[in-house]
């Protein structure tokens, strides 16, 4: 019968495969079609020898076996039925295209059902997650490719064909169920989702095998898509797992497989588990030989807990060991201010305000020449706002009790050759050369080195010049926010101290200026609320630096507006610079403190 016959007969016969013919002593490679019929019936006709048959796929399966009562028996080998009488078939078996891949709804139904040897899968695990083979079209024996069903709303809607290489085509579009859902019970106890299709079957037929129990099927799905739309592919099957007590994750042992899980366990955080492979993945384990193992991990999942979230009965140790967190006291003439923070500890923001001009630089100065004389630490300082030889010229100035950078002051070569090696010498103190241009990454980049490198005090001077130079990339006040936010982070997962210099904001013209002696609050930060309520000292000076008093106006009043570990706050020590030595001494309450220039006394002494 010609095929213009076959269409008379059969007007809306669908053709869907040209392969070898398996009818009596034919050896045609490609002669043989595969019709489907309007009424969903199939049959094949070879245009070589001319014979027919209504079961086309049970002639070639029944060849391919040599099952008795076939049309023809063959067997079992990797190659077509030929006949002596007939040209000898020669071409070679070739990878498929993605033409060949390319298969419709219907047309995998057609394609046979058989084991994965090379993945270690049974026919059984196969016919029950309905996985087929496309086979050679050369020998019509040979798997070139794997049929994975993909359902929407337990329909079959598309394949998934992958080849041994792991090329793949899908078709049925990607908002589909996940592998193996239509096959899971109403109900359950645990469900496990695995990243691929093979580990799903992998898995499943692990624990079938080694429940002993003949007729339950474990419900194992996996990500019909894989792991980089894990996310939309478990959100969109939420109903699914809701019948579900528990839910355990097997995912590839790989950096995208764990970034998976975590997204997945955040989502299902509550009722997730997770397995840990020592292998890549289900499937591998089982080639392994490992089935046994990866049976007691499915078992033995850890549960998953969100970072942060402790059991307090468990923290008896860490409970005990922060007790024994160090305190670094202040210089010991901040008498007042040691009593209401009892130092600094590591893992701690501190943070420094006061106005334009006065004194923040000196008071971090001395703060840094005090943790070098009474401690062994590594100490680094960002000083953004000078020239590291100025920094140099400053620390070297509290050692030497002279002002050496001013022109008028005379210091001996050698002693100041002496105290340089001494305070520099061991290579404790560490500074940056600052150039200007510093965006956030680069100053945590900088910071991280510091503390990694093992510097428990970090001086940054300040914040404020780091933040308004990129300001318009992002907005001041929602870069301090990220900033202070990573920061915080920072001091803890280094457990070190920085200090922290930050500007106030401008003024009400209404009020006395920070300049003329206002004291600063909280709310007087410049740029955003986080800045107080992530720092865990927050320290105010206070200095009118117009004061008519001399005295006055060269002396700071510090006052602590946050501590987080006593919660003392309010009015400490006061400091006066002297300016010959150009070190900070601790005084009482000058006289004249609050005294405007009327309420001077002409005799005051100045």
């Amino acid at each position: 019968m010609l095929h213009r016959d076959i269409e008379k007969k059969f007007p809306k016969s669908e053709v869907l495969k040209q392969t070898w013919c398996p009818l009596e002593d034919c050896a045609s490679s490609d002669a043989f079609t595969i019709y489907k019929t309007e009424d969903g019936g199939y049959y094949g006709h070879c245009y070589s020898c001319g014979k027919r048959t209504y079961d086309p796929y049970g002639a070639m399966e029944k060849a391919r076996l040599g099952t008795p009562g076939a049309t023809q028996s063959v067997s079992n080998t990797l190659t077509p039925p030929v006949s002596s009488g007939k040209v000898q078939f020669k071409q070679a078996i070739a990878s498929p295209t993605p033409r060949d891949m390319m298969v419709g709804v219907e047309d995998g139904l057609i394609h046979p059902i058989r084991a994965l040897p090379d993945r270690m899968i049974s026919y059984s695990t196969c016919e029950y997650f309905n996985v087929r083979v496309g086979v050679s079209s050369v020998d019509g024996e040979t798997p070139i490719y794997t049929l994975f069903p993909r359902y929407k709303d337990n329909e079959l809607v598309g394949w998934k064909s992958k080849d041994k290489d792991k090329n793949y085509i899908s078709t049925g579009g990607s908002d589909i169920d996940l592998f193996g859902s239509n096959k899971l019970p109403s109900k359950g106890k645990r469900i496990w989702i695995t990243e691929g299709e093979e580990d799903a079957m992998a898995l499943f037929q692990v624990l079938k095998e080694g429940s002993g129990i003949a007729n339950w099927n474990p419900p194992v799905v996996s990500l019909p898509n894989g792991a980089n739309s894990a996310t939309k592919s478990i959100s969109n099957s939420l109903d699914i797992l809701s019948n579900f007590d528990e839910i355990t994750i097997c995912f590839d042992n790989d950096q995208p497989g764990k970034k998976a899980r975590d997204e997945i366990c955040k989502l299902l955080a509550g009722r997730v588990s997770y397995m840990t492979l020592p292998f890549k993945d289900a499937n591998e384990m089982l080639i392994k030989g490992k089935g046994t193992e990866l049976k007691y991990l499915a078992y033995g999942p850890r549960k998953y807990q969100p970072d942060g979230i402790l059991n307090a009965k468990d923290l008896w140790e860490r409970y005990n060991d922060k007790k024994d967190v160090p305190s670094y006291p202040y210089p010991p003439q901040f008498t007042k201010l040691n009593l209401n923070t009892y130092g600094v500890r590591p893992g701690s923001i501190v943070t420094i305000t006061a106005g334009t001009g006065s004194g923040k630089t000196q008071f971090l100065r001395e703060l840094l020449y005090h943790y070098w004389l009474t401690t062994d630490e590594k100490i680094a300082g960002m000083f953004l706002e000078e020239d590291v030889s100025d920094t140099l010229k400053g620390i070297l100035s509290l050692s030497l009790n002279k002002r050496i950078h001013l022109p008028d002051v005379h210091v001996d070569s050698e002693a100041e050759l002496s105290s340089f090696n001494s305070l520099f010498g061991s290579g404790r103190i560490s500074l940056y050369d600052y150039f200007g241009g510093m965006d956030d990454g680069s100053l945590l980049a900088k910071l991280r080195y510091f503390a990694s490198t093992g510097h428990k005090f970090i001086f940054l001077d300040h914040l404020s010049i780091v933040v308004s130079e990129y300001a318009a990339e992002g907005g001041e006040r929602e870069r301090i926010d990220t900033l202070m936010t990573k920061l915080a982070k920072f001091v803890k997962e280094f457990n070190c101290v920085l200090f922290l210099v930050v500007h106030l904001r401008k003024s009400d013209l209404s009020r006395t200026s920070f300049e003329l002696g206002a004291r600063p609050t909280l709310d007087d930060l410049r740029g955003s609320g986080s800045l107080k309520q992530l720092s865990w000292d927050v320290i105010g000076l206070t200095r009118n630096q117009q004061h008519e008093d001399e005295y006055c106006a060269n002396t700071t009043e510090v006052s602590v507006l946050k501590c987080r570990f006593t919660g003392r706050t309010g009015t400490c020590d006061y400091l006066h610079f002297d300016g010959n030595t150009g070190r900070l001494y601790s005084v009482d309450k000058p006289l004249n403190w609050g005294k405007k220039k009327s309420e001077l006394s002409h005799d005051s002494e100045f």
